[in-house]
């Protein structure tokens, strides 16, 4: 894990000191791990830093770093239970322009997401359980892409979903992937 941060942090680094433009934020996640079409979704917000590096007026790369927390009462592919969940991502978008009045830019975005789980619990009948001690897959990678718009230059709205196109399960016997809808709001400095 110690690895992963320090490569993050080098990422943010490099792109930081050629960035043309930072943001701030957070918004709504609805995140669910899907067996077979099966499983259902657990709520939760993300916080994000981000760093923009233009490399024409219509073409930008986004890098950031994300937290994400889910969590809830659910009935979980398995079992019926409490769940919550903290994870790490490292963005990489492609951002393209496609409407620019001056106060107002709307844009697509398209890219991968590498996640982290730094915790993944649940209660289940009173029993607490790691689901990152033999069930879960901590690294996941997420593709996904969304719109967005830029107001002023100092507010940014973005809606995006992401799939992902790991297993996270640890047996290979099941497969599972998952798959993210995001509602955020940032603030570009």
């Amino acid at each position: 894990m110690k690895k992963i941060l320090v490569a993050a942090i080098l990422l943010l680094s490099c792109i930081g000191a050629s960035a043309q433009r930072f943001g701030v934020g957070g918004g709504f996640i609805n995140s669910s791990i899907k067996q077979n079409g099966d499983g259902d979704a657990l709520n939760g917000g993300y916080v994000q830093a981000t760093a923009d590096l233009d490399l024409s007026s219509a073409f930008s790369v986004v890098a950031g770093l994300r937290y994400v927390y889910t969590g809830g009462q659910k009935d979980l592919i398995f079992f019926d239970g409490k769940t919550s969940n903290h994870t790490l991502g490292v963005p990489v978008f492609a951002k393209l322009n496609v409407f620019n009045t001056g106060d107002l830019k709307a844009f697509f975005f398209a890219g991968p997401t590498f996640y982290y789980g730094l915790s993944s619990k649940s209660e289940v009948g009173g029993f607490k359980v790691d689901n990152y001690d033999g069930f879960l897959r901590p690294f996941n990678v997420t593709v996904g892409g969304g719109v967005g718009l830029d107001a002023m230059e100092a507010v940014r709205f973005t809606v995006g979903y992401d799939y992902g196109v790991t297993n996270r399960y640890q047996s290979d016997n099941v497969k599972a992937n998952s798959a993210d809808i995001r509602f955020g709001v940032s603030f570009l400095f």
